[in-house]
Formats: C-alpha cells, sequence, structure tokens
C-alpha cells in the first residue's frame, strides 16, 4: 500500500477496482483531478497482470488528491472482492466506487455526491429518464442487461425492485450503513451484494449515459455471466425472507399501499435527544418503505422554554393544525407533552375520520411539581382514550394504557444500528471492571448516587460521557479520584469504541419520564453487561442479560458492580446474552411494526378518499440552487 501524500480530512473515497487496465487508468486518474473536490482520496485496489499498478505509482505524485494503491496478489471474490478491499481501506464518510474504463464518467462523481442528503445510497443508473446505455455497444449485450436486471428485481424484492438500474457499477454508499463482515462478494455485481446483504433502501439515482469502453476488453464474459447466476442463488439462499420485501405490500380496503402521515413530536431533528433520535429513525424508515412523513414538531412550531419547563404554542396554531390534520391518512403523535400532545388529542380526536396513533413515550415527572405531575397523567391517560390506538415501547406502560373498551395497545420497543459483534479487549485478571455512562448531567440522570458508589473503588473504574449544568458539581462530588473520568462530549465513532471498551453500561435514572434507555441498548448491542435502575419501561429492557437494581441507592449499585468484577464467567455470559437480546430490537424491526399499526389504522377507515397531495406545515431540507441541482430521482 503506497500513500504519496495526506489530506488533513477525507472529503470522498473513490474506489477503483482495476484488472488489466494500464491503457485507461492514468486517463481515468487525470480526469478525477477536475471532478473531485479538495481533499479526497482514490483508492485503486489492482488484481492486474500487466503494468497497471507501475502506472498508477507514476502518475500518483501528479494529483491533486491522495492515492491509495493495494494491489492483491489473489484476487478472492474477483472485481466484488476487490470493492470490498476498497472500502475497507477508505477514510471518507461517503465512498464512490467505479471502473477504470471510463464508461463511469468521472464528471458524474459530484452528481453523485450532491443527492446524498438523507440517503445511505445513490446509484448512477443508464435505466431512469436521463440516462443511457448505448455504450453497451451490441444488441446482445442491451438484452442480456436487461434479462438480468429483471431477474434480480424479481428475486429479491425491496429495495432492489425500487432501483432502476440495480447491476450498476457506478455508485456512492455511506461507510457507516455499511456491514462488510456479512458481505461475500462472487463476481462483480457488488451494487447487488450490498444493497441485499446491508438492507440499503434509503437511496436516490442519478441518470448518466454509460460510455464506450476507452480502451482494452471488456470483462464481460460468459464465464461471467456464470458467476453472476452463481451469485444470485447463494445471495438469494443466505437472504432471510423477513428482508425480502415486494415493492409495494397490499393494503386492506386500498389500491394505494403508501400512506400520507403526519408525525407529531415535542422534539425532532436537529434537536438533540433520545426522542429526536427515534422520531428520526422512524421517519427514515417510514419513507423508505414508501410513505409519505411529515413531521411536526417545535422545530416548525415554537414552544417557550423556562428552565426546565417547557411550553407549547401548538393551542395558538390550533385551527392551522386542525386544517392540516383533515389532509392525511394517519396521525402519529409522540407524548405526553403537556400544551401540546392533549391539544392534538383535542383537535385530531375531534375530527373522527381522521385516525390516530398515539405514542406513550412515559408518564410526566417534573422535579418539584410532583403532584401537578399526577394530575396532569391521570387527564392525559383520559385524553388517550380519545386515540385510535396507543403504542408503548414496554410492557409495563402498555399495562398502564390498557383500559376497557378503549384502544388496542401495542408494544412496540425502539431499535438499535446492530455493528459488527465487537473484538472486545480481554479483562486481565484482578483489573478493575470498567463502568459507562453516557446521558446528559442533570439531577434526574443519578449521578449523584453513582459517582460515590463508584469514586475510590480499586476494583471500578468509571468514564461518564455527556454534558450539561450539573457538570461541575459532580465532578467536586468524584472529588478527584483517579478512577472517575469525566470524557464530556463526543462523536458517533468515540461512542462507539467507548462502548467497545467497556464492560458495563450503566442506567442510574431517579425519574420515570425515563422510559426505555435508548444508550442502554446501543451499549448491549456492543456487549456490555446492563445495569439499570428498577424504573417503569428501563426494567423491561435488560431482560435475563443484566441486572436491575432499586433507585437513589449507592450501595445496591456498588454491590452489583463488584459481583460483576468478582465472576468474570458470569460477566463474559451476560455480555452473550446482552448482545442477543439486542440482535432482536433492530430498528428495521421497529419500523415494521410501526406501519402495521399505522397500516391496519388507516384501514379501519377505508371508506375515506385517500388524502390527495398534502401541503405540509414541515419539513424538507433547504433546496440547492436550480442550478446546482442534478437530475435526481430520490426514494424514501
Amino acid at each position: 500500500m503506497w500513500h504519496p501524500r495526506l489530506a488533513p480530512v477525507t472529503t470522498v473515497s473513490v474506489v477503483v477496482p482495476t484488472f488489466n487496465e494500464s491503457e485507461n487508468v492514468a486517463l481515468l486518474l487525470r480526469r478525477l483531478g477536475t471532478a473531485l473536490p479538495v481533499g479526497a482520496e482514490v483508492i485503486v485496489v489492482d488484481d492486474s497482470t500487466d503494468e497497471t499498478p507501475d502506472i498508477v505509482r507514476a502518475v500518483a505524485p501528479t494529483m491533486p488528491f491522495r492515492v491509495v494503491l493495494v494491489h492483491r496478489d489473489e484476487p478472492a471474490g474477483g472485481l466484488g472482492g476487490a470493492v470490498v478491499e476498497g472500502l475497507r481501506a477508505a477514510t471518507a464518510e461517503w465512498a464512490v466506487v467505479m471502473d477504470a474504463d471510463l464508461q463511469h464518467p468521472p464528471h458524474v462523481v459530484p452528481e453523485l455526491l450532491a443527492a446524498t442528503d438523507g440517503n445511505d445510497l445513490v446509484v448512477a443508473t443508464r435505466y431512469a429518464p436521463g440516462g443511457d446505455g448505448d455504450g453497451l455497444g451490441t444488441s446482445y449485450r442491451h438484452a442480456v442487461s436487461r434479462a438480468a436486471k429483471r431477474f434480480a428485481t424479481g428475486l429479491f424484492g425491496d429495495p432492489v425492485a425500487r432501483m432502476t438500474d440495480p447491476l450498476s457499477g457506478f455508485f456512492a454508499v455511506r461507510l457507516a450503513a455499511l456491514d462488510l463482515d456479512r458481505v461475500d462478494p462472487i463476481g462483480y455485481k457488488i451494487l447487488l451484494e450490498l444493497a441485499v446483504r446491508c438492507r440499503l433502501t434509503r437511496f436516490a439515482e442519478v441518470p448518466f449515459a454509460f460510455a464506450a469502453r476507452h480502451a482494452g476488453e471488456s470483462k464481460s464474459t460468459v464465464r461471467e455471466g456464470l458467476r453472476f447466476l452463481r451469485h444470485l442463488a447463494t445471495l438469494r439462499a443466505a437472504t432471510p425472507r423477513r428482508a425480502i420485501r415486494p415493492a409495494t405490500a397490499p393494503v386492506i380496503g386500498r389500491t394505494d399501499a403508501s400512506l400520507n402521515i403526519l408525525l407529531v413530536t415535542s422534539e425532532a431533528p436537529p434537536i438533540v435527544s433520545g426522542i429526536s433520535r427515534c422520531v428520526d429513525r422512524l421517519t427514515e424508515g417510514l419513507r423508505a418503505r414508501g410513505h409519505r412523513v411529515d413531521v411536526l414538531s417545535s422545530v416548525q412550531i415554537p414552544r417557550l422554554v423556562l428552565g426546565e419547563y417547557r411550553f407549547s404554542t401548538l393551542a395558538a396554531h390550533r385551527r392551522r393544525v386542525s386544517r392540516l390534520v383533515a389532509e392525511y391518512d394517519v396521525v402519529n403523535l409522540h407524548g405526553p407533552v403537556p400544551t401540546m400532545s392533549d391539544v392534538m388529542l383535542l383537535v385530531a380526536g375531534a375530527r373522527r375520520s381522521v385516525p390516530i396513533v398515539y405514542t406513550h413515550h412515559s408518564a410526566l415527572a417534573v422535579r418539584g411539581a410532583e403532584t401537578l405531575s399526577r394530575i396532569y397523567n391521570r387527564l392525559h391517560r383520559h385524553l388517550s382514550g380519545r386515540a385510535d390506538a396507543i403504542i408503548t415501547s414496554s410492557t409495563a406502560y402498555a399495562e398502564g394504557q390498557s383500559r376497557a373498551g378503549g384502544p388496542p395497545v401495542e408494544t412496540i420497543p425502539w431499535g438499535v444500528d446492530l455493528r459488527p459483534v465487537p473484538k472486545r479487549p480481554a479483562r486481565p485478571s484482578g483489573s478493575p471492571l470498567r463502568v459507562l455512562f453516557v446521558g446528559q448531567m442533570r439531577p434526574y440522570k443519578g449521578l449523584d448516587w453513582l459517582i460515590p458508589a463508584v469514586a475510590g473503588q480499586a476494583g471500578l473504574e468509571l468514564t461518564l460521557i455527556g454534558d450539561g449544568p450539573g457538570r461541575a458539581g459532580y465532578e467536586r462530588l468524584a472529588g478527584g479520584a483517579g478512577n472517575v473520568t469525566f470524557a464530556g462530549r463526543v462523536d458517533d465513532d468515540e461512542l462507539a469504541a467507548a462502548f467497545d471498551r467497556h464492560d458495563v453500561v450503566v442506567l442510574c435514572s431517579v425519574t420515570p419520564a425515563e422510559a426505555f434507555g435508548l444508550v442502554v441498548l446501543e451499549g448491549m448491542a456492543a456487549g456490555c453487561v446492563p445495569v439499570v435502575t428498577d424504573l417503569p419501561g428501563v426494567r423491561d429492557l435488560p431482560g435475563e442479560a443484566g441486572i436491575v437494581v432499586p433507585l437513589r441507592d449507592s450501595a445496591a449499585l456498588r454491590a452489583a458492580f463488584e459481583s460483576l468484577a468478582a465472576d468474570p464467567a458470569r460477566l463474559r455470559a451476560l455480555s452473550r446474552r446482552a448482545r442477543r437480546r439486542a440482535e432482536g430490537l433492530d430498528w428495521e424491526s421497529c419500523v415494521e411494526r410501526y406501519e402495521v399499526v399505522l397500516t391496519k389504522t388507516a384501514a379501519r377507515r377505508a371508506a375515506r378518499p385517500l388524502a390527495g397531495r398534502v401541503t405540509p406545515l414541515v419539513v424538507a431540507a433547504p433546496a440547492q440552487p436550480a442550478a446546482a441541482q442534478p437530475a435526481v430521482t430520490s426514494y424514501r
């Protein structure tokens, strides 16, 4: 591997697999030099038996980007294996995969990158309007290409069936969306492999003209065709049936499976919170399944913030909201949020032609206003009975929402992004137990009891990730103990690495407003053993994989940690259970179950005419200037 120069930040990684492309590779690199942004890198993964690698070495120092040459003596997996090798070496957030024969025009790369927002994949397609496949050459090759495309789309369903060119070799992919350990390519159709095995459902397409080969011979032979058929058979056999969805799923009483959904919540991006993250993943997941989802939140309707108290101004917009609600097939309301979810239940509930699915996150618990909180919870429970269906994230809250003659209640846990099982560092005998806390540093998070449980204890180490108004006080509480580390805020990669390094993830909150514990589930997915306080919803999450302790009890927390530190075999067994538990709680399953509830609820009003095109109060990212926008077909 050869690196002639380094860039401080990699803006995009371009992966180019090569096999005997000595007549093309220099010209390709020069054309990429005028097309790529500053800070790009080009990774050439070479299986050649000619002078291709020598030419790459000669040209690389003259390029305005970093060139990485990976020469493979044993070309495992063919061209697809070379692409995977390049993706593993990529250092940018997005990678562009393209051939070296100049049939994939370098000037299209900026158009692919311009279409990445909100997607995991952007495909350069020959078959969408504006595309051109004349570079294939003979009518025979055109016929073979189209037949292979039809065969693949019929075999795998969604998302492949929604792609106009699922066999394209020219695409951009978000590296964080890939699980390369699951990929097992055969031959050269790597896009199909990635889309199916990594479930790349959020994608856009950019039309392009497939150019004629500049020089050399095509690698498309009868032998490659047979490898392609073997690849299809292997990929189909390895794909779980649950992951193979038809392009459209029928809904009883309707001719169109897609829904117009209004999702109403207090917090959504760019607000950073657990609720915001859940709403974002749910929104994108439903859009990827073909539904139109608009989001109404405090981003659109401002709220008043007085210290820890937040008040929505939705009531002042109730007439506008009432008209807006009528344009949707179903409303998914998230609460409770005083002056928002209760007003929405009154507004939407009064319009009985518009069904409402209410997602109940937790009971309201405001510090210093406990009596008012209890009164509000009773009133809000009465209002939630106006909904057509109720969803909770745990059985504990489902029991609280169930009532005779009331709406049906469904328990749907939130999800987690499953990474490959981490290679956890071995814990030497006698070394401290590594405990991780992730969250805001506020009184209700229970740090007043966690820090004394660990500070100064020789067999324990505590890392606290997060920040907040109480941090300075908690640092004083730790008293400079050498086994307590305040790491502050970290990015997603650093957080993932922290989960991988620690033995235990702890949630020690003291308020019932802590209803689920997403960070606990993320830790479990990395093999951390969960230790949580006895709160409704939270205590349901670990199952048999962790320890539940009483609220506000430093001694119980310390005893739980010490018991794990003293029994390495139990710690390892619980770690394996935690990972298995997390594997059953992925985002795909969560979104799928939400889709079922929303569809069934809307179907009960099937006699109502379908909502037409809506004029949303919400949502989209700012549009690019007209001149900068590529011709993009986006599937959300």
